[in-house]
């Protein structure tokens, strides 16, 4: 099993990069949010899970340990493959989403990429008590409404990403919008999205 990777970022595609790995090329998937951390011709450190199917190997890269442990234990919940649960990922920290999971709180992990209100609570169902170790990892992770201003605004815009709109609007956005600080993220994510449509609409 391939654990991890170092090396030089040679070119991007739709949700993947090519690592040059001491003159090995390796195709590594990662969550669009996180494609403008690994520019082209930087060095790159990915944690990845090795994933095998019928038509070949797939791998996954993560930037943190704690971001693949989450994505394997989306893995068991019916209902999530391997490119939502990346998708999921992408869009939300690690301590927000297993804080709402623990919580129970659906209705933010409806706001997720790809999730609706039954995988939202199959989520709750499966994951509740798997979680234990990476809310020990972030201790921040006892309520994802209090996130720090910076990650709560990383969250929105990896969320707003997912969705199919450019960084550079994402914050546009949230500055329009001015989020109050103790605003939870699932409500500053359709806010920025209601400003976001009634932009589209007067340029229509």
């Amino acid at each position: 099993m391939i654990a991890f990777l170092r090396g030089l970022v040679v070119s991007h595609g739709a949700g993947y990069l090519d690592l040059d790995v001491r003159d090995v090329g390796y195709r590594v998937h990662v969550a669009d949010g996180a494609m403008a951390q690994y520019p082209v011709g930087a060095q790159a450190f990915l944690y990845t899970y090795q994933h095998v199917r019928e038509d070949g190997i797939v791998l996954y890269g993560f930037a943190t340990a704690e971001e693949r442990t989450l994505f394997e234990r989306l893995l068991v919940v019916s209902g999530i493959g391997p490119r939502l649960a990346l998708h999921i990922t992408g869009a939300a920290s690690v301590p927000s989403l297993v804080a709402a999971v623990q919580s129970e709180d659906t209705n933010y992990l409806c706001t997720l990429p790809g999730i609706g209100k039954k995988t939202a609570q199959r989520m709750v169902l499966d994951l509740k008590d798997k979680l234990d170790d990476l809310a020990l990892a972030w201790p921040m992770a006892t309520e994802h409404t209090s996130l720090p201003a910076k990650d709560r605004t990383d969250d929105v815009i990896a969320a707003l990403v997912a969705l199919g709109y450019r960084p550079r609007e994402a914050q546009q956005a949230i500055a329009a919008i001015h989020p109050e600080p103790d605003e939870p993220v699932e409500d500053v994510v359709r806010a920025a999205l209601a400003w976001l449509y009634a932009q589209q609409g007067s340029r229509a």
